[in-house]
């Protein structure tokens, strides 16, 4: 499966989540996530690893695995591969990827509400010391851009990488590291 999304930063996290309920958005999510990153031990993880394995665990006692691949930037999307399935232990899938000869790079915590409205995903994001930031996915980079104009931020700057980079590069902030 592939994801084309972007992220709309210097938003009112409080007026996107009213306009999202007041269309009649579905609230598909209201949680906490703690994730962990795995990859070959010895390389820096620098942004220029060919895959990436996360372990992310929510509030609600859900689990999942995600291996993701390099992105494609498409305008201010970026298109990513993903496999994605859930484990009932993330301990046992930590033991694992260490006797693989992997290990955990980086660790973040945040919180996301989600909301499924029309054929887009918006995800709300708050992290430590950042400013709250929707990432927007749909089926191509103009439906994107639909739902960009749609919400009236067309004049927020937009950010089409990682979390990583948006965490380190825009914020100066230690994305390996991510607690509250």
């Amino acid at each position: 499966m592939y994801e084309i999304e972007t992220k709309v930063l210097n938003i009112d996290a409080n007026k996107i989540a009213n306009q999202l309920n007041s269309l009649g958005a579905e609230k598909v999510q209201d949680i906490k996530l703690v994730v962990d990153w795995f990859g070959p031990k010895g390389l820096t993880h620098n942004g220029d690893d060919p895959w990436f394995l996360r372990v992310r665990s929510y509030s609600d006692g859900k689990h999942e695995v995600t291996w993701k691949g390099i992105s494609n930037h498409i305008g201010n999307s970026r298109q990513t591969k993903e496999i994605n399935f859930t484990v009932s232990d993330p301990s046992e899938v930590h033991d694992l990827f260490k006797e693989l000869n992997l290990e955990v790079y980086a660790h973040q915590e945040k919180f996301r509400t989600s909301w499924k409205y029309k054929d887009w995903r918006f995800d709300l994001d708050v992290y430590p010391q950042m400013p709250p930031f929707v990432e927007i996915e749909g089926n191509s980079e103009s439906h994107v851009q639909e739902a960009i104009k749609f919400l009236g931020i067309e004049s927020n700057k937009t950010f089409n990488k990682g979390e990583r980079m948006l965490a380190q590069d825009e914020y100066g902030l230690n994305w390996f590291d991510m607690r509250f």
